[in-house]
């Protein structure tokens, strides 16, 4: 069994000491300014949500919250955290997150600017934190977002990024990152797709691989903005991660530390550069080109694993490496391993459209591939079989 080599909680980023003015300002070469902002505090542990209270008040938050959360995360964690809150005599009301259509999150707005919360906590996945961006990026106040992870699907848990279904899944806009971010092992080691979430989480962390190539071949194509900081630094963390993966698959706690210290890192990186690109290239464009086509039980690392795969070949990157990285996690590799079956024919309309889902540049150029082009990379990609 793993041990942990932390005591009871860690603060893997430190408070910074001017108070509610987290904003992190690097001076870079010239008259460049670099204005990041990152979490104030970010905690891993077991038995720690109780501590909930304690951090509102060491962040200097006013005490009226509200709590996101979805109906199963309710039974989870939210009524505990509920608990632990009003115990402290604090104000709290609860939204229960059905879905995160665009329609539908307009209706918690609706419910938060009613309620005036001085603090969002969001309880869940990937969808219940978006939800509560999303409140922040539309509402009149100024509140703050603690983000409660309870699995492991994505990135998104810690970065300033928005996506929600609108009617698929495409970046919304852009906050102020979490201001903490509460990951409990021991709630997360309850989710009852652990694996199937943690192979997800490895599979939107292996994307990285071909979203730094991209930000690359931008860079020197097309002379975006691009660091050569973040995106060492990420690229060092994903190469660590790789080399874990086989060890972390052994024990589900410790594959929940890997995984889940992987997203934040990149999270972290995309609030610390202010650019979606540094987790954010054509495998992510494909995963909403993909969405776009056809309404499935795909996790959203799941279809990110499925995109590296295709666009590591067309980037000339070693992409059955990358199949072996992910296979060891159990994260699915071809489409007949989906839990959903889809058409082949799906995943070539998706490729064909992926270039129109963001306008910045990548390997797939500005007009994208063509349907033989398309079926060449997905079967050659080994993500399709054969005709």
């Amino acid at each position: 069994m793993y041990t942990p080599t932390h005591t009871e909680f860690i603060n893997i980023v430190p408070i910074f000491p001017n108070g509610r003015d987290y904003k992190d300002i690097i001076e870079m070469s010239g008259s460049e300014i670099l204005e990041s902002v990152v979490p104030r505090s970010i905690i891993i542990g077991k038995s720690i949500l109780g501590k909930i209270p304690d951090l509102i008040q060491s962040l200097g938050l006013k005490s009226r919250v509200m709590i996101l959360m979805g109906p199963i995360t309710r039974n989870v964690v939210g009524e505990e955290i509920y608990d632990v809150v009003t115990d402290q005599g604090m104000d709290c009301e609860t939204i229960i997150v059905e879905n995160s259509s665009l329609e539908t999150t307009e209706t918690y707005v609706d419910i938060v600017e009613q309620y005036k919360p001085n603090v969002l906590i969001s309880v869940g996945g990937g969808k219940n934190i978006d939800t509560g961006k999303y409140c922040i990026l539309r509402s009149s106040r100024r509140m703050e977002l603690i983000s409660v992870p309870t699995s492991t699907p994505h990135d998104g848990l810690a970065s300033p990024f928005i996506f929600l279904n609108n009617p698929t899944e495409k970046l919304i806009g852009e906050i102020r990152p979490p201001i903490a971010v509460i990951a409990d092992i021991e709630k997360i080691l309850t989710h009852p797709n652990l694996i199937r979430y943690l192979a997800a989480g490895v599979g939107d962390t292996i994307g990285k691989i071909t979203a730094i190539w991209d930000w690359k071949y931008a860079w020197r194509i097309k002379s975006e903005k691009y660091s050569r900081f973040v995106g060492g630094v990420l690229e060092n963390a994903d190469t660590l991660f790789q080399s874990q993966v086989s060890e972390a698959t052994i024990d589900p706690e410790h594959a929940v530390h890997v995984v889940l210290k992987a997203l934040l890192i990149a999270g972290v990186l995309m609030g610390t550069s202010n650019d979606i690109r540094v987790g954010y290239g054509s495998e992510h464009m494909f995963s909403a080109a993909l969405a776009a086509e056809i309404d499935a039980d795909i996790l959203h690392g799941e279809r990110i694993a499925l995109g590296t795969l295709m666009m590591a070949r067309l980037q000339g990157q070693d992409h059955k490496q990358i199949r072996k990285i992910l296979n060891k996690a159990n994260c699915p590799t071809r489409i007949d391993e989906l839990s959903e079956k889809i058409p082949s024919e799906a995943v070539i309309r998706a490729l064909q459209t992926t270039h129109k889902m963001n306008p910045m540049y990548t390997v797939l150029g500005r007009t994208g591939l063509t349907e033989a082009a398309a079926w060449n990379l997905g079967i050659g990609s080994g993500v399709i079989n054969p005709l």
